[in-house]
């Protein structure tokens, strides 16, 4: 290795090693992986990837007679994801998760769970718990990249929990994957819609998506939820243009929650609302019922009113909005 860090001809032949300690995390076999570590650390202590190697496999080696007593099916997979977290947190700290060694336990943590979650899921090994067993198995797709596997597990849970707002972003990623972008932004708008509270940013790699966050940051106050914010600056920048058919209980839902809304917003003082997440979600609401009315159960008036409304709201935000729009009247 020269003085910049750069491989040297003489140096690739440890590369057939580290490579066959790779195939061995990702095997599983973490006391061969740990053994071929410690060897070629010997040899060439600074070659890139030996420390981050070594570690992986170490961490995952201390485990392994752990889980070589778990029963099969959910005990197994459960126990394997909750490492995967600890993992996860001790790979950041270490600055490890772009090395090849991280990605080779991920693929041996999450097939492995899979497999132990469908055993549990074919066992009915807790029936009343279906909804978890699948989620953990989708997410487990998901770590595979497996996106068809992934979106069509997602689909089976959501046909009976449609409101589940997990579900509901991790199908808009599994559909961005897909090559489905105008079915995944329904799902992700859908998401913001029900609850962003619960939505982890960090489960989001749809690239439109982080790109709407980085332009949402930079347009609101830095001790605001972004994840409030999201689905207005979606609006506005048309990034969520894809309709949504919206049912009359919805819609009554809707009518319910900005009337609630409204009164926790005329009642609260200027700086009371800065500190609250009010605003954001009454306009989130408005523009759902904007949609409602331009395209699905259309009514002049109506539209007039929540446009004069998200003026009142916003004046900075909404009047070029609406001034600039293509079917502005």
């Amino acid at each position: 290795m020269d003085n910049n860090g750069q491989l040297t001809f003489s140096d690739d032949h440890l590369q057939p090693g580290i490579n066959e300690a790779y195939k061995f995390i990702e095997s599983g076999d973490f006391s061969e992986a740990v053994d071929l570590f410690n060897m070629l650390i010997d040899e060439k202590s600074d070659y890139p990837g030996l420390f981050e190697g070594y570690r992986t496999s170490r961490f995952w080696l201390n485990r392994k007679s752990e889980l070589l007593l778990l029963k099969e099916g959910k005990m197994t997979a459960d126990f394997l994801m909750n490492e995967w977290n600890q993992f996860n947190s001790y790979a950041e700290e270490k600055n490890m998760t772009g090395s090849t060694a991280f990605s080779a336990a991920q693929k041996y943590v999450f097939f492995t769970a899979s497999e132990h979650y469908k055993i549990a899921f074919r066992n009915e090994e807790s029936p009343t718990d279906n909804f978890s067993l699948l989620y953990n198995l989708a997410r487990c797709f998901m770590g595979l990249q497996e996106f068809s596997h992934a979106a069509e597990t997602l689909e089976y849970i959501r046909s009976a929990y449609k409101s589940n707002t997990q579900i509901t972003v991790l199908l808009g990623e599994s559909y961005f994957h897909l090559g489905e972008t105008p079915k995944s932004l329904m799902f992700f708008r859908e998401a913001f819609f029900l609850n962003p509270q619960e939505i982890d940013m960090k489960d989001i790699k749809a690239q439109p998506i982080l790109d709407l966050a980085g332009i949402t940051a930079k347009n609101i106050p830095a001790y605001q939820d972004i994840r409030e914010w999201i689905p207005v600056y979606g609006y506005i920048l048309d990034i969520f243009y894809v309709k949504h058919q919206l049912s009359k209980q919805t819609v009554e839902i809707l009518k319910k929650d900005i009337l609630n809304l409204e009164k926790s917003y005329q009642m609260s003082s200027k700086d009371k609302i800065k500190e609250t997440n009010i605003v954001p979600r009454l306009i989130n609401k408005y523009l759902w019922m904007f949609d409602y009315f331009s395209f699905q159960n259309y009514d002049f008036e109506a539209i007039t009113d929540i446009r004069t409304r998200l003026i009142e709201i916003d004046r900075g935000l909404f009047e070029p909005y609406f001034k600039n729009r293509k079917d502005n009247k």
